[in-house]
């Protein structure tokens, strides 16, 4: 009995990894070429089982990863780590397993990385994050005199001590034997990897991240001290300037206990007024709302921000994506040829910016000819991302270029790039291919090393309409990591997704 109930619990956890990745997609910094159509649509017909079976037996290790350098700004930037779909839904079930455990753990004034109990998921980022800010503006209005202390951790995923968690878990459970699978997964990570810590891009770390971070909230509430975390981003609130510089202090201690430290840049003690400045941003908050209630003239006012964003020597990020969001939801064009001008220099915003040039259909000519030549000046070689949304642009957008398809091309013959513009290059190759293209696809997909290249590559023999059975029936049956591919494109899609 308890045997079955462990399994049934297995699979809830796996369907809910395998949901939100799905979902997700569209939040994606690097989206899936097929947005995981292939896994989808297998799910039920036995690739949830086979996940099941490897967590059974203790194979939890991570068969294929990818680090990619996905830029935080215009010149720095964080390591993703882009897993297969095997080994990410198998990294997330194991943490949506240990999740509610952990959440209990975790004290109230913490809003990242929250678990919905009765729903048996992880809560959307959005409002947890707005009800701190919230109850962070409500804190410092109750008392005009308090302070704010703010600090976050330098790096903090990545230097994290995967030992020093698997301790933490071990002493949640009562019993390193239920998280041994988990702990496997982060040491083999850590060991083929030129990444250490926890992986970033996943949503499922940063549940381990607050238990790692728990020693803080336990001193900051036993000590009296008010605060607010999300995720490494503390505010503690004290009248005090002394008592907040001896509380960053002793939490320092904490930290560096951890193996982690405080970033100095992002670590203030700030006067009322300037902390209230800090929380709430009047005019972002104003810009808001006249855009929720449509008010008239409220396209005027956004583009002014735009204007003066763009005019600052070093972009804030946050609030060029608050524009940019602006301006789409209010569907204004406004930004659309800066966007297209600007490329390289705003490559950490390509989500947002390709999102909302998606929108305008009336513009699509000045947006492909530009996007065209940006690619073809050479320009996009050292901006992978950039290319994968470009071509991702183009397929959703279903436009066929002949100078496009030529780029996609040297993209996918140049084994030196990184898989994921070079998948989404062949997905457009493949849509667009003539005879002697479609033929060459097949020569490209049976000498290409990379499993997940031969995934997108099998995609674009498909859609070539240069993919027989036979052929189909010997890919599986000589490289079994295909198999779920295989049987998806035996079942004939009316149309593989791009997004």
């Amino acid at each position: 009995m308890r045997k079955l109930v462990k399994a049934m619990a297995l699979t809830r956890t796996l369907s809910t990894a395998k949901d939100l990745l799905v979902r997700n997609q569209g939040y994606s910094e690097i989206p899936d070429v097929a947005a995981y159509a292939d896994i989808e649509h297998q799910w039920d017909r036995g690739y949830r089982q086979t996940l099941e079976a490897a967590i059974a037996e203790g194979d939890c290790t991570p068969r294929h990863t990818e680090i990619v350098d996905y830029p935080k700004n215009a010149i720095s930037f964080r390591p993703l780590a882009r897993f297969s779909a095997r080994d990410r839904l198998i990294y997330d079930a194991l943490i949506f397993s240990a999740a509610a455990g952990i959440d209990k753990q975790i004290r109230n004034p913490v809003y990242s990385y929250r678990w919905d109990h009765r729903g048996g998921r992880p809560k959307f980022w959005y409002k947890p994050w707005r009800q701190m800010q919230t109850n962070a503006r409500r804190t410092l209005r109750s008392d005009s005199s308090l302070r704010m202390a703010t600090l976050d951790v330098s790096s903090f995923y990545e230097h994290i001590d995967v030992n020093i968690l698997a301790d933490d878990l071990a002493c949640l459970s009562r019993s390193a034997d239920h998280s041994k699978n988990l702990n496997r997964f982060l040491d083999s990570f850590q060991r083929i990897n030129h990444a250490w810590g926890l992986p970033q891009g996943s949503d499922a770390s940063g549940i381990l991240a607050n238990l790692y971070l728990a020693p803080v909230d336990e001193y900051l509430a036993k000590s009296g001290f008010r605060y607010l975390r999300y995720s490494d981003d503390i505010m503690i609130f004290r009248q005090d300037w002394t008592e907040l510089r001896d509380v960053l202090s002793e939490v320092n201690r904490i930290l560096r206990a951890r193996r982690l430290s405080m970033s100095a840049p992002k670590t203030a003690i700030l006067e009322p007024e300037d902390a209230f400045a800090r929380i709430h941003d009047a005019r972002k908050a104003s810009l808001s709302a006249a855009c929720d209630i449509g008010m008239p003239g409220a396209h005027i006012e956004v583009r002014h921000y735009f204007d003066e964003i763009v005019k600052e020597e070093s972009s804030d990020t946050r609030s060029l994506r608050f524009v940019i969001n602006r301006l789409a939801k209010l569907q204004d064009d406004y930004a659309v040829s800066w966007c297209l001008d600007s490329l390289p220099f705003i490559a950490h915003v390509a989500k947002e910016v390709f999102s909302y040039l998606a929108i305008f259909k009336h513009r699509v000519e000045e947006i492909q000819r530009k996007l065209v030549n940006f690619m073809r000046s050479g320009a996009s070689r050292s901006y992978p991302y950039l290319e994968q949304r470009i071509l991702r642009y183009f397929l959703v957008m279903n436009l066929s270029d002949q100078q496009m398809k030529e780029s996609a091309w040297l993209i996918l013959e140049d084994r030196n790039r990184e898989d994921f513009p070079r998948e989404f290059a062949s997905r457009y190759i493949g849509r667009e291919a003539s005879v002697s293209e479609a033929q060459l696809l097949r020569h490209k997909f049976e000498e290409e090393p990379s499993i997940t290249m031969r995934r997108a590559l099998l995609m674009s023999l498909y859609e070539s309409r240069n993919l027989s059975s036979r052929y189909l029936n010997d890919v599986e049956d000589y490289l079994p990591q295909l198999k779920w591919v295989c049987k998806y494109l035996r079942a004939e899609p009316p149309q593989i997704p791009a997004s």
